[in-house]
């Protein structure tokens, strides 16, 4: 009886709870679960099993409860704390912040703080090199092997960082993270984006730069802002070409429904979201805290409806995507649709908008390379031809295709990182001369990697379009010469949109649209900004919320002589 006395008195709480938080922590470790009730069971329950058992050890149950709980958390805290920083883990040996190391929580409050993500992430490639821990089991790389060994057709899966992309209906087509489940679901996409479905695309085009050409002249003379009607043309042109559904911006000259705005609210939560999406189902608990959510998936529901009720009088996106052809063995539901249409409204209409927003701004800031682009267009389409009925001939333009390409270099319209994953059972990934061990994110930041030096030299960091046409000598911005042997333009690591299975869908018809708005801007208007200060503004303006939040751009339009 004394040998079983001494044993329960063993069991007291400097053992037992430290044994509990390991064994805890072993379960987090290898298991990861995430969903409210393994964490009401694991890190309330448990201590709330070891109070019961222990309390008689304290001079009152209460005592026993706090002390209890928060040497639990506390223990648990530090296990996991001390094993991320130590020597021990797999990713010891590569550089980054401590608190990057510690938590993905850092990234998520950068993130979400001020949308300068990317700025962070830039400045600490800086200062430690082509690879960096941007989270406790994440590495963010910048080498030149990143495209194909990540990216390629052998490359990787993608990361949690898409699993916020889940809805009821099911994964948006961008979320999809099974390689192969992935290729399936691409082919409705692959048809709607084909060239014989870009004949129709075109024509939408057409007829939508015609709206826009028409409301600018109605505003001549009297600053507006390009961005937001850069926003009305690309919106406007999405719902055309994804349901034959007009919003109307460009007619009526505003967001009459709202929809870039409640866009961008759900955007900026994504912003954070996506850096932590195990806390997804517990945002679910907070009243109204997914509203803008449930407020899109209800207009991609509605919009849904009423191209079925339209009927299948063009062969939109839907039509495609719907499967109206009946290439598919199963029919898509129609709220599958629904999230993949506004996939398409959201990454077609906000990230071309973006971009042309940024190649304004570059043309109005380096007068130099808007009187060259003006003077190729013009040679191109002599007056009285109308740019938008050549797409073929604005493809082979070199200086066109230079300034948008230099434009997506500088601010990719999605300045968040492209996560993938190196799964259990890979048995690691090497990138170039690095060992990426099993159960690692990596991930590939365009912002990053377009401005490393190594990829693009000289002048990483300033607009020069000139990087990109095939030259014997180069002339600088400050007027250099530069031996073409000097320049380095790696165009393997030019990932604006992508690249391998996973790539963009919409690339085509994203650089069709970019590339037509320019001419028939630069064509028909001279263009002014009408206040220097919101050019020096501009790209502290720029915030990552998923896509891009940028600011305004006045400009005074008045009709070419």
């Amino acid at each position: 009886m004394s040998l079983l006395f001494d044993f329960k008195n063993a069991l007291d709480s400097r053992v037992v709870v430290p044994a509990a938080s390991a064994a805890v922590y072993l379960i987090y470790k290898k298991y990861e679960p995430s969903s409210p009730a393994s964490a009401v069971l694991l890190l309330g329950i448990t201590p709330g099993a070891l109070v019961v058992t222990l309390h008689s050890h304290f001079s009152s149950s209460v005592i026993a409860a706090f002390i209890i709980y928060v040497s639990y958390w506390s223990l648990l805290a530090t296990i996991v704390v001390a094993y991320r920083l130590s020597p021990f883990h797999p990713l010891a040996r590569y550089p980054g912040p401590v608190l990057c190391k510690i938590s993905k929580g850092w990234l998520a409050y950068v993130a979400g703080k001020g949308g300068k993500a990317h700025l962070y992430v830039q400045d600490l490639h800086m200062r430690h090199g082509e690879v960096v821990r941007i989270g406790p089991n994440e590495l963010s790389i910048t080498h030149g092997d990143i495209t194909d060994a990540v990216l390629g057709a052998k490359g990787l899966p993608r990361g949690p960082y898409y699993d916020t992309r889940q809805h009821e209906a099911g994964m948006s087509l961008d979320g999809m993270r099974d390689q192969a489940l992935h290729a399936v679901r691409r082919r409705p996409w692959a048809r709607g984006m084909s060239s014989a479905a870009m004949k129709y695309y075109e024509e939408l085009i057409q007829n939508t730069l015609g709206d826009l050409v028409a409301s600018l002249k109605q505003r001549m003379n009297n600053p507006l802002d390009i961005s937001e009607w850069m926003t009305f043309f690309g919106f406007d042109f999405m719902g055309h070409m994804a349901y034959t559904c007009d919003y109307g911006m460009l007619k009526n000259g505003y967001d009459k429904e709202g929809l870039f705005d409640l866009i961008e609210r759900a955007m900026q939560d994504s912003a954070w979201i996506s850096h932590i999406p195990w806390c997804l189902p517990y945002l679910l608990f907070i009243p109204g805290g997914s509203k803008d959510w449930d407020r899109m998936k209800a207009l991609g529901e509605q919009t849904v409806e009423d191209r079925i009720a339209l009927g299948s009088t063009h062969r939109d996106l839907f039509h495609h995507l719907m499967d109206e052809d009946g290439h598919e063995p199963v029919k898509p539901t129609k709220a599958l649709v629904a999230v993949d249409g506004m996939l398409a409204i959201i990454a077609g209409g906000d990230t071309t908008a973006t971009t042309l927003s940024h190649l304004f701004y570059f043309l109005l800031r380096y007068p130099t390379y808007f009187e060259r682009l003006r003077k190729e267009i013009d040679e191109a389409f002599p007056h009285g031809e109308d740019s938008s009925l050549n797409f073929t001939k604005q493809a082979s333009m070199p200086l066109l295709n230079a300034c948008i390409n230099e434009t997506l270099r500088l601010y990719p319209p999605v300045l968040a990182g492209l996560q993938r994953r190196v799964e259990s059972g890979m048995g690691g990934k090497m990138i170039g001369p690095y060992f990426i061990p099993e159960e690692t994110q990596v991930s590939l930041i365009a912002y990053s990697i377009h401005r490393d030096p190594q990829h693009f030299s000289p002048l990483a960091n300033t607009f020069w379009p000139d990087r990109w046409l095939s030259q014997e000598k180069y002339l600088s911005p400050s007027g250099d010469i530069i031996a073409a042997d000097e320049v380095i333009t790696n165009r393997d690591v030019f990932i604006p949109f992508s690249q391998g299975p996973m790539g963009c869908a919409g690339k085509n018809v994203a650089l069709t649209e970019m590339r037509s708005v320019t001419c028939a801007l630069m064509q028909n208007f001279d263009v002014k900004i009408a206040d220097q200060s919101f050019l020096d503004t501009w790209e502290d303006k720029i915030e990552e919320i998923f896509t891009t939040r940028r600011g305004t751009l006045p400009v005074i339009l008045s009709l070419r002589a």
